[in-house]
């Protein structure tokens, strides 16, 4: 294997919206002695020389347009030449590559998440002078190497995401070696997890959703008062739309009344300023704070149920796709707060 690299894995190419659809597959080699039926363990072993490292994404993604810029000349130039180009559809999903048009009329679906992502994205372009391909490459398919940085590694950033696929990364002697939990049959292709994301994670850095293994999806809605910073309040679809302790803080600290605050301080010696909000001050400014953090979140389902129907309208499928995931965690926010306050008006 080219550069020490150790696989069980071929690379296949199908026809899939509108481009070339790459994927990884267990390999019916006959020519490999003793290759199991089943599919289940290391699939992977890489030596680190046969990767473009550095400690950070935008240095990496240097050092990759500098690896381009070399051509046949570049130690690496077979593993450029099968990356995907700026025009392939796998970039171009990308919401960085979105018009502004299009990010805009999305923000109005979906509170801005996606906007504001790729506003960050587009700020380090300038701040580092990224070129845009390279930045892209790296954000969809670089690694962490445990203390080592980020890497490009060949066959790795070929082998696709399913969140439910338990994967194991190792670095021994200068190798990376990865593992699976699952059996995968000759010529199935095989999956690994590329880690706990959430839908607009995957959508902004890689260029899709998963509507149905993503078990880490969580919504962010955003909290918005006068003469306050706004509140970025996460909504966990995992855990029946639990909602983060830490927006919670924040917002009773913002709606208690001083002197309901004083009370509780004056009564309760074991509590300071710098933990009072991590608790109810009282049931009734509680139910306050829950009843204004539910007029925002119904806010936004019905903003996301519009951008629906728009996605349908325009034909976006991955937009209508990330907007009903994001609809359904909201709903269970909503839900979350409706069992806690069952005759809540909002």
């Amino acid at each position: 294997m080219t550069k020490g690299i150790i696989t069980p894995l071929d690379l296949e190419v199908c026809s899939k919206n509108g481009g070339d659809y790459r994927y990884m597959v267990y390999s019916s080699d006959k020519s490999v002695a003793g290759r199991p039926e089943k599919l289940s363990g290391p699939i992977l072993r890489v030596p680190l020389d046969a990767c473009i490292v550095s400690d950070t994404l935008e240095e990496l993604a240097k050092e990759l347009e500098k690896e381009k810029h070399l051509g046949e000349d570049s130690d690496y130039a077979p593993y450029i030449n099968v990356l995907p180009t700026l025009s392939s559809p796998s970039l171009q999903s990308m919401p960085r590559f979105w018009s502004e048009e299009k990010l805009e009329k999305v923000s109005e679906f979906d509170g801005g998440q996606i906007y504001q992502r790729v506003a960050l994205v587009k700020s380090k372009y300038k701040e580092y002078s990224l070129d845009p391909w390279a930045y892209a490459c790296v954000s969809s398919r670089a690694n962490v190497l445990d203390g080592k940085g980020f890497a490009m590694t060949p066959i790795l950033d070929m082998i696709n995401h399913d969140g439910s696929s338990k994967t194991t990364a190792s670095i021994i002697e200068n190798e990376l070696f990865l593992s699976v939990e699952k059996d995968f049959s000759f010529g199935d292709e095989v999956y690994i997890s590329y880690g706990p994301f959430s839908n607009v994670e995957t959508l902004c850095d890689y260029g899709f959703v998963d509507p149905e293994n993503n078990h880490f999806n969580t919504e962010c809605v955003d909290v918005r008062m006068i003469r306050k910073a706004p509140i970025k309040v996460t909504i966990d679809g995992n855990a029946n739309g639990r909602i983060d302790l830490g927006s919670l803080a924040i917002l009773r600290s913002y709606l208690a009344p001083p002197e309901a605050v004083e009370a509780l301080l004056s009564t309760d010696d074991k509590i300071s300023m710098n933990t009072v909000f991590t608790r109810p001050i009282s049931d009734s400014i509680e139910e306050d704070v829950y009843s204004f953090l539910a007029s925002f979140i119904d806010e936004a389902i019905y903003d996301g149920k519009e951008g629906i129907q728009w996605a349908k309208e325009k034909n976006e499928d991955m937009i209508e796709t990330y907007l009903k995931c994001r609809v359904e965690v909201l709903t269970k926010g909503l839900n979350f707060i409706k069992r806690k306050f069952p005759d809540l008006l909002y």
